[in-house]
């Protein structure tokens, strides 16, 4: 059964690599789309009219159906595997926990998790989808090719509309092939990401999104789904994905099949509903210049989304803010109006950078551009400053610590002399209404910071989370006071009650 816990304070002042820095298709993304060729498979035809939100949208606020303490929940809740490592509720307050192994659903009401697997249409290792498009030209170019999910199996999850949850995946790269993510890459279609929805008899309607770059068949770059954030309160219903190369923008509402005959790609099809895909850039010891030198892109774990509904992206290399349209078909352009110019990016961080903090820093200052600076996570707090950490998930990465972007400068910050943590590595982080921030730690739980008055509070293994090693943390602001979801080796947590 669930188990409520007083909160206890300690106070005080896939290859599951992510790439390890390779060429890009072509061209800058900050100038135009990544390279390749239009694919033309025939003319297209709109076999019918995209689907609309999803219904019963509800009414944000208030305690909602939770405890309003703090509560934990593991194997004598029906969660088989101890490590959790996703925490999140869709927009009927459905709470939705997954594993490496398994998806869990605990609906108000109920006493313990319903468990989600393979057998269920979940495409795991061992529910694969078999893919043909041979027919088409510039299409899979063999027949029939498979596509899910490598060992581990799912390292993400997100919550979407009612009765929605969205689920990301681990991929098989082979970095030694320079095919690897192009249209020769045996391995294309692993990974990816499901949507899954909850059908009125309990069972699920699983639907695979397999990403492609929307401007060309030949590039299958985005395959490990790293980090996910969706959209339930500016442009609702959007969701962004970070993976191991670039950020894709998805639209579900607006899934459909494609039209019979008709080529996959087009905006009638793929592109309705997806985007793929954009990306700030940094280059391999060199200032950005086309094709003639390494791009260095990938591993965005870290996404938020602010008061405008723009995206702030944080990657192994670079980062910066993507600006939104609704038009998916166009997202992925930069420019975006080929006669105004107007850009897809606001502010990016890491191309030009000339060492010694001098020039654009992918922000934090390390020796070269195109050396890693392992940011983990974005978050935007209440007075629209954006904060970014960094910490290791490779050995040789560093961990820099924590930023804070005004609109003009940077300003850093020690994590263990600052914020009050134990170990410089943040895991993760998210900015809470009040202003504050949490800041996960790999090995030492959480801690409450107040950068305005540098209080901060430690939050440790049975104190309100089940294990000191925390893997994700979200904040779910549907609910007042909001919640603070935790994913950690010993199971998950929800916190209503934070110090």
């Amino acid at each position: 059964m669930r188990r409520v816990l007083p909160l206890l304070l300690v106070l005080g002042v896939a290859c599951t690599r992510g790439r390890v820095g390779t060429i890009d298709d072509g061209g800058s993304p900050d100038i135009g789309t990544d390279a390749g060729p239009k694919v033309d498979g025939g003319p297209t035809t709109d076999g019918g009219t995209d689907g609309g939100p999803n219904d019963g949208r509800p009414t944000f606020g208030g305690p909602g159906p939770w405890p309003s303490g703090n509560v934990t929940y593991g194997y004598a809740d029906g969660i088989q595997e101890s490590s959790v490592v996703g925490v999140s509720t869709d927009e009927k307050q459905n709470l939705w926990v997954a594993t490496n192994s398994a998806l869990y659903l605990l609906k108000p009401g109920d006493k313990s998790f319903h468990r989600y697997d393979a057998r269920d249409g979940l495409h795991l290792p061992g529910n694969p989808v078999a893919y043909c498009d041979s027919s088409l030209a510039g299409g899979d170019r063999s027949c029939p090719i498979f596509g899910a999910a490598d060992p581990p199996g799912i390292s993400e999850i997100t919550a979407g509309g009612p009765d929605e949850v969205f689920v990301g995946y681990y991929s098989h790269h082979d970095w030694g092939n320079m095919n690897d993510g192009t249209w020769d890459d045996p391995y294309r279609h692993t990974g990816k990401l499901d949507r899954v929805r909850l059908k009125s008899d309990g069972s699920l309607e699983v639907v695979r999104f397999d990403m492609v770059a929307g401007n060309s068949p030949m590039f299958w770059h985005n395959k490990t789904v790293w980090k996910m954030a969706y959209d339930h309160f500016i442009h609702p219903h959007e969701l962004y994905v970070g993976t191991d190369h670039g950020v894709d923008k998805f639209s579900p509402d607006k899934w459909k099949p494609t039209d019979p005959g008709t080529w996959f790609n087009s905006p009638q099809n793929n592109l309705s509903w997806m985007s793929d895909h954009l990306h700030p850039q940094a280059c391999l010891h060199a200032v950005c210049d086309g094709e003639r030198v390494t791009q260095m892109l990938g591993d965005w774990r870290g996404l938020a989304i602010d008061g405008n509904g723009d995206l702030w992206v944080a990657g192994r290399w670079a980062a910066g803010q993507i600006k939104y349209t609704a038009d998916n078909s166009n997202w992925f352009n930069n420019p975006r109006n080929q006669t105004t110019g107007e850009k897809a990016f606001g502010s990016t961080f890491g191309d030009p950078y000339y060492g010694n903090c001098s020039g654009n820093a992918p922000v934090f200052c390390p020796p070269q551009e195109g050396d890693p600076v392992a940011l983990t996570a974005v978050t935007v707090a209440k007075d629209g400053r954006v904060w970014w950490s960094s910490g290791a998930y490779y050995g040789n990465d560093p961990s820099y610590g924590i930023a804070v972007w005004n609109g003009r400068t940077f300003t850093y910050y020690d994590p263990v002399r600052d914020a009050g943590m134990t170990e410089s590595n943040v895991r993760d982080m998210v900015a809470l209404p009040d202003g504050r921030l949490v800041l996960a730690g790999p090995n030492t739980g959480l801690v409450i910071w107040d950068p305005a008055s540098g209080k901060h509070t430690a939050i440790r293994a049975g104190q309100g989370i089940p294990d000191d090693r925390v893997y994700r943390i979200e904040v779910d602001s549907m609910v007042d006071p909001p919640a603070l979801h935790v994913a950690t080796a010993g199971g998950a947590a929800v916190l209503r009650v934070l110090p």
